[in-house]
Parts: structure tokens; sequence; C-alpha cells
């Protein structure tokens, strides 16, 4: 087990940290990216199953609550219920494009571990890079964990608290997550089955969509590096002549093949993030849309439980995962953008005037295209830090308005 998590080193192998959380957490699942040939793991069934039995169950009980005026009941249960609802939706949509993610993750690792003229700054640049999608990835997983875990104890700690208080009449075996079971299955003896059935529908969720959220991180961190391995390449082709007033006839021809292999590389990338877009786009909009919700809940809930120990704890930690999970996709967002327009400031500053006027034609196009920042954007939004801090300003001002209504 301990291999599980090389990741969390220092000074590992390259392919150590190459997608390492997304791979642990899909791979569990059933669900990373293959071939159309490659045949469907059965796990793949069995957790999707799984998963949508606790969904449908979850959900009825809380319109139940609802419909009973329950509200912090309902709140409690449409909480979990709109994650795991979602998560169902990306297991979905990583069977539908399962080949194609696939090919996309082979063609991101052709041009990350492209060993043809390879300079050390250029190992630095993705070892970095890879270091830090890695560590990233890992702890809104683990903040996850830490919720659905603590969602799983806590009946079962309230029971243990009653139990040595010599409170035994008044312990009452409830389930981790409010679902709607049949009665024979809260019974003994089916009843240890059934909470064990429950709390791993939440663990189902949570390798789910960290290794779904994390694969999104870890492929915005690989594009951010492309582009910084290109400016690195762009400085170092045009480093020789810095000091020149004027190139040769081969000097002229080299430059030009170098700054075409270059373009190529460059238009290679931006084909990559739009196709690797166009696939994202619908797990990009509904988790950002359920996030969203899930905050709102879960302060109102904290607010409603005060300081309730172990229930304020709960909310605290739920709330924390799903900002954590809102951050990875903006700050992949902003690392793309950041990065590709970086690629015309140092394209700009590199001795481009010494080139023939029909070579400069292809530099200017390339410092043009490089101005417009590649984005991650999807309908109604852009993922970015930016976007991030407004969500934690409007969260705030909710928490205000409605501490003023105490």
């Amino acid at each position: 087990m301990v291999q599980w998590f090389r990741f969390l080193k220092r000074n590992q192998p390259l392919a150590v940290y190459f997608f390492a959380v997304p791979y642990l957490s899909l791979n569990l699942m059933g669900y990373w990216p293959g071939n159309r040939e490659d045949r469907l793991p059965f796990r793949a069934l069995v957790h999707f199953v799984i998963l949508a039995i606790g969904v449908l169950t979850e959900l009825h009980a809380g319109l139940l609550f609802l419909d009973q005026q329950q509200i912090t009941l309902a709140l409690e249960t449409l909480c979990p219920a709109g994650t795991s609802a979602v998560t169902l939706l990306k297991m979905f949509l990583m069977l539908r494009y399962r080949s194609d993610l696939c090919d996309m993750w082979t063609r991101l690792r052709e041009l990350l571990f492209e060993i043809q003229k390879e300079r050390p700054e250029q190992r630095r640049i993705r070892l970095r890079h890879s270091v830090m999608a890695a560590r990233i990835n890992f702890w809104p997983l683990s903040t996850g964990f830490f919720t659905c875990t603590t969602y799983n104890l806590k009946p079962i700690l309230m029971s243990l608290v009653l139990f040595l208080q010599q409170r035994g009449d008044q312990i009452l075996w409830v389930t981790p997550f409010n679902m709607t079971m049949p009665p024979v299955l809260l019974r003994s003896p089916f009843f240890p089955l059934t909470y064990i059935f429950i709390a791993y529908t939440g663990y189902v969720t949570i390798f789910m969509f960290g290794g779904c959220d994390g694969f999104y991180f870890e492929f915005c961190a690989h594009i951010s590096a492309l582009f910084e391995v290109l400016q690195a390449e762009i400085q170092a082709i045009f480093k020789p002549y810095k000091d020149l007033l004027q190139l040769s006839p081969l000097q002229l021809y080299n430059l030009e093949q170098e700054m075409r292999s270059i373009i190529i590389k460059h238009n290679s990338i931006i084909d990559l993030t739009k196709f690797f877009r166009k696939r994202y786009a619908i797990i990009t909009l509904a988790h950002f849309v359920s996030a969203g919700m899930v905050i709102g809940f879960s302060m109102v809930n904290l607010l409603t439980v005060g300081t309730n120990g172990l229930g304020a704890l709960l909310y605290v930690a739920y709330t924390i995962a799903a900002l954590s999970q809102l951050l990875v996709y903006c700050y992949g967002g902003t690392l793309v953008a950041e990065s590709s327009v970086q690629l015309s400031r140092v394209m700009g500053s590199c001795p481009w005037h010494l080139l023939s006027p029909v070579q400069r034609r292809l530099v200017l196009l390339l410092i043009l295209r490089s101005q417009r920042a590649l984005s991650m954007a999807v309908p109604f939004f852009s993922p970015s830090l930016a976007t991030f801090a407004s969500i934690l300003q409007t969260s705030g001002s909710i928490i205000a308005l409605v501490k003023s209504f105490q």
C-alpha cells in the first residue's frame, strides 16, 4: 500500500507523479480511460449500480423530509445526495468518452515526454508541474475521504457515547446517510450489511470525484508545463543570436525550421486542449452548479446546528471538501490561461527582428495567437481563480445575511 502513495515523497521518477492520483482513484473504481478494444472492468458496472441505488434512495429520503417540513434533515440528506448525483453523471460521461480520454492521455504523454533535443530546464519544468499536480490532487481526495469517514463514524460514535454514559435505552441505530431502505434491511441480522453498503456508497463518490476532478487538474497542469517548455525552447533557440546584428542565410534557414517546429507544437497543444475541454464541458458545468448548491446547503446547516460538536465538524469538513473541489478546477483554468499568454511575452522579448520579412510574419502570427488566453471556459463561466474568489465573496455575503436574521 505504501507504493500507492509514492507520489507524496520527494525525488521520485517523473513517471511516478504523472496522473498518480487520478489513476489511483479511477483504476480502483474501474473507470480509468481505455481503448475501444479494451474490456470494461466488471467493477465499473458494480460501482455504477451501487451509486445509482444510493442516489435514488437518498433523493427519495430528502424529498420525504421536505414533504414532512423537516428542513434540517432534508438539507442534511440532499447535501450528499447532490454530490452523489453529479458523481453518477461523471461516471456515465467517463464511460461515454472513455476512448477519447485515452487518446487524449496518450497524445499528452507523447508531447510531454518527447526526448528529442531535451534540455535540463525542460525536464525540471515537467517534474515541477507533475509534483504540484499530484500533491494538489491529493488534497481534495483526502478532505473528501475525511468527510465521508466523519459521516460514516458519526452514528457509531454517538451510540458509543450513549453506551459509555449507561444510556443504552436511548441509542438509535441509524445509517450514516439518510436513505429509504426496506424496513427488513434496517433490522437484525441485516442492519450491519445495510450500514456497510450505505457507507460504501460514500466512498464510491469520494474516489470517483477525486479521480475525475484530478484528471481535469492534471491535464491543465501538464498543458501549462507544455507551454512553459515551449517558452524555454524559444529562449534557447534565440540565445546564440542575441548579440548579432545580422544572420547568415544558413542561420536564417535553421532558425526558420526550429520556429516552424515551435508553431506546430503550439497548434498541437491548442487543439488538444480544445478537444479535452469539449469532452469535459458537461462535467465542469455540472460540478460548479452542484458545488454551489452543496456549499449553500452546508452553510445553512452549519448556521443551524451552531457549535454542536460533531455536527459542526461534519459541515465544516463538507464545506472545505466542496471548496477544495472548486479550487482544483479554478486553479487549473488559471494555469492554462496564464501560461498560454506568457508565451507571447517570451516570444516578443526575443530578437525576432533579425529574421527575414516572411519569417517575421510567422512570429507575429504566433504572438497574436498567444496574446489571446487559452481558456477552459464552459457555458456561462470560465474556471479561474477570479471565479473562485467571487464564489468565496458570495458565500461570505450569504453567511452575513443569514446571521443578521438570527
